[in-house]
C-alpha cells in the first residue's frame, strides 16, 4: 500500500508552503512523492466542498490503494468546468493538500493527517495577496463554507498533528 499525508486548514493558512516543504524532504530522501492540490478537485465555488468532491476523493483513494495510475481530475476555473483527468503514475507517498483534504473519506488511508492553523484575518489577507482583491467578497463566504466543513467532518480533532501557521 502506497502512503497518503493530508494537510487541511483554511484558505491561506500556508497548506501549500507545508506541502512543498514535506515533499522537498522526501525527494530527497529519495521518495516518490506526488502532491496533488484540492483546487484541482473543486467543482467551482458553491460545489467545492459538496459530495462530488467526496466522489472524487473516494476515486483517489482507490487508486492509491490498488492501482499503478491515479486519475486526477482537473477544475478549469477559467471555463468554469472539468476539463480532462489526468492520469499520474501512483506515488511511494501522496500529499493531498488543501480544504477538504482531510475529511473523513481520506482518513482510513492517511498515514499522517495535518491541520494548519492561520487567523482568519492572516488567511484572508494572504489570500487576496495571492489570488487578489476582486475575490474577497467569495473569499469571505468561502471562509464560512469552509468553517462549516470542517465542523461537520469534525477535521481539526481528527488530525494526527497541528501545525501553527508562520504570521
Amino acid at each position: 500500500m502506497k502512503s497518503l499525508i493530508t494537510i487541511d486548514g483554511p484558505a491561506g493558512s500556508g497548506k501549500t508552503t507545508l506541502a512543498g516543504l514535506i515533499q522537498d524532504a522526501l525527494v530527497r530522501d529519495g521518495v516518490e512523492v506526488l502532491t496533488i492540490h484540492m483546487d484541482d478537485l473543486y467543482n467551482g465555488w458553491e460545489k467545492a466542498l459538496d459530495s462530488s468532491l467526496t466522489e472524487s476523493l473516494e476515486k483517489l483513494m482507490k487508486g492509491l490503494s490498488g492501482s499503478d495510475y491515479l486519475n486526477v481530475p482537473q477544475y478549469n476555473w477559467s471555463e468554469g468546468r472539468f476539463g480532462e483527468s489526468l492520469a499520474l503514475p501512483t506515488p511511494q507517498v501522496l500529499i493531498l493538500e488543501g480544504v477538504g483534504s482531510g475529511q473523513r473519506v481520506t482518513r482510513t488511508m492517511a498515514e499522517i493527517k495535518l491541520w494548519i492553523e492561520a487567523p482568519s484575518d492572516l488567511a484572508l489577507e494572504r489570500v487576496l495577496d495571492r489570488d487578489g482583491e476582486e475575490i474577497r467578497e467569495e473569499m469571505q463566504r468561502w471562509q464560512l463554507r469552509e468553517a462549516e466543513h470542517f465542523l461537520l467532518e469534525g477535521t481539526k480533532s481528527a488530525a494526527d498533528y497541528t501545525v501553527k501557521s508562520a504570521p
